[in-house]
């Protein structure tokens, strides 16, 4: 009888998680076949089932479809909070749109676990990106086969990965206008197109490549989508398409109107990248800076197991010099003796004038080279390039350059990257973990420590002033 009301009460159990799950995956492919049309509505539904489930796979999911749909809102903040949250519990799939994101907004420095990286699917998509930068660049010799061996690694099973990817690619490649001047492009470009033959955007890139087969039905039919839709970036795609259709048609009236839709929207788009471009450098500051508070606590409890655990091997160390006092006293005495007899005065060493100016004319050659980007740099290496010894060196440097050879070293390596921030803009996107290491500093943390003692405000706001 117990048997049986067990197996009974197992079988509701698995019933009931196994009804949950197929709502849940209906809802999941309610959200997949919403979420380009109206994202905003398929939020809505994935915040229903974060509330109402606890699977990390499932949570996880949920995640994706949420940054996704910020995406598509052109909600660039609140997609960077959640990718900073849960861009270490994605799968590959969340991995590869929270990149694609990134690099929609200029942000092309990404750094992935490196087991992510090993994954075919992410493979595939780096080299869609850096197909993309060739385009951006005019390789036109190169981007054919690129595209081509990308294709046959792509199948229907997998291709909704690399929507957004692809969606780059025909974008340039019709900015470039190369389907015109290069027909072979004319088949990898069908064959994009026919991995999603239900979605609205690829459809309208159907029309941008193939002008002839646009009807009256179709631009009837995708207006009325159009207006309905929450999907920023739809929206742009399709006022770009038209503004170009207009123009070929010679409809000045409707091609002024739609101008000047498209340019609104620009106008946001950019608008929102160059906030939300700020405020990923502040997210991952924020990050860093928390992950550092969270070491330096666990580095705490660790001291103070040490300090306790010191403190116990003393107690027993005290008990056992008690018992072997005779012994220590015989001991002592003749470590003593040893230590008397070992003792020798030494040579106080002088630097000369001479000396001291050969090696300040080395040392600023040196300093043209930029040897103090060395992270691993000490007086001794410094001493040995400048073929002498240390105490030469730290007298030479205490006296010419009037600091101490720590207090040389760091400002140095500030100045210059106080140098590149300010003469090249692309050092002022980069991560300050980067900039650290760019500049010989061990951690980011010191570096942040270092630049802010010297400058008086950190790298961070120091980025942003030059802004």
């Amino acid at each position: 009888m117990r048997l049986f009301l067990a197996f009974f009460f197992v079988l509701m159990f698995w019933q009931i998680s196994a009804q949950d799950m197929s709502d849940t995956k209906q809802i999941f492919q309610k959200i997949d076949s919403q979420i380009i049309l109206n994202p905003v509505e398929a939020r809505d539904l994935v915040g229903y089932v974060k509330k109402n489930n606890q699977n990390n796979e499932i949570l996880n999911n949920c995640n994706r479809l949420l940054v996704q749909a910020y995406y598509y809102e052109n909600n660039y903040n609140d997609a960077f909070q959640e990718i900073i949250q849960t861009e270490d519990h994605q799968n590959a799939d969340g991995v590869i749109l929270y990149r694609n994101i990134l690099y929609s907004a200029g942000i092309k420095k990404f750094d992935f676990s490196t087991n992510y990286m090993q994954n075919s699917l992410i493979k595939i998509n780096e080299e869609i990106l850096a197909t993309n930068e060739l385009i951006l660049v005019g390789a036109q010799e190169k981007v054919l086969p690129k595209i081509l061996n990308i294709l046959s690694k792509v199948h229907s099973a997998n291709a909704h990965t690399f929507r957004d990817s692809f969606s780059f690619l025909l974008i340039n490649l019709y900015e470039k206008n190369w389907m015109s001047k290069f027909p072979e492009f004319r088949i990898p470009v069908l064959k994009i197109l026919s991995y999603y033959p239900s979605d609205t955007e690829f459809d309208i890139f159907k029309k941008k490549f193939f002008p002839a087969k646009v009807s009256d039905e179709w631009l009837a039919k995708t207006k009325i989508q159009i207006n309905n839709t929450t999907n920023f970036q739809l929206r742009t795609i399709y006022y770009n398409f038209l503004q170009d259709y207009y123009f070929d048609r010679e409809d000045v009236s409707n091609y002024i109107l739609i101008t000047d839709e498209r340019n609104e929207q620009i106008a946001k788009n950019n608008k929102a990248i160059i906030q939300a471009r700020s405020q990923w450098i502040y997210l991952n500051e924020a990050k860093h800076n928390d992950e550092y508070l969270f070491a330096k606590k666990r580095g705490v409890i660790i001291l103070i197991g040490m300090i306790l655990l010191s403190f116990i091997l003393l107690l027993i160390l005290v008990v056992k010099l008690r018992q072997e006092k005779q012994k220590n006293k015989r001991y002592l005495l003749l470590s003593n003796k040893i230590k008397t007899n070992s003792v020798k005065k030494k040579e106080t060493q002088v630097i000369s004038e001479n000396v001291k100016l050969i090696l300040l004319e080395r040392l600023e050659k040196l300093e043209s080279k930029n040897f103090f980007l060395d992270p691993n740099i000490s007086i001794q290496t410094l001493a040995k390039k400048l073929d002498s010894n240390s105490k030469y060196v730290s007298d030479m440097i205490n006296t010419c350059k009037e600091k101490n050879f720590t207090a040389y070293i760091n400002e140095m390596r500030i100045q210059y990257i106080k140098q590149k921030l300010n003469n090249e803009l692309v050092y002022r996107t980069y991560k300050i973990k980067y900039l650290a290491e760019e500049s010989g500093f061990s951690s980011h943390s010191v570096f942040s420590s270092v630049f802010k003692s010297i400058e008086g405000i950190s790298p961070a706001q120091y980025i942003q002033l030059l802004k």
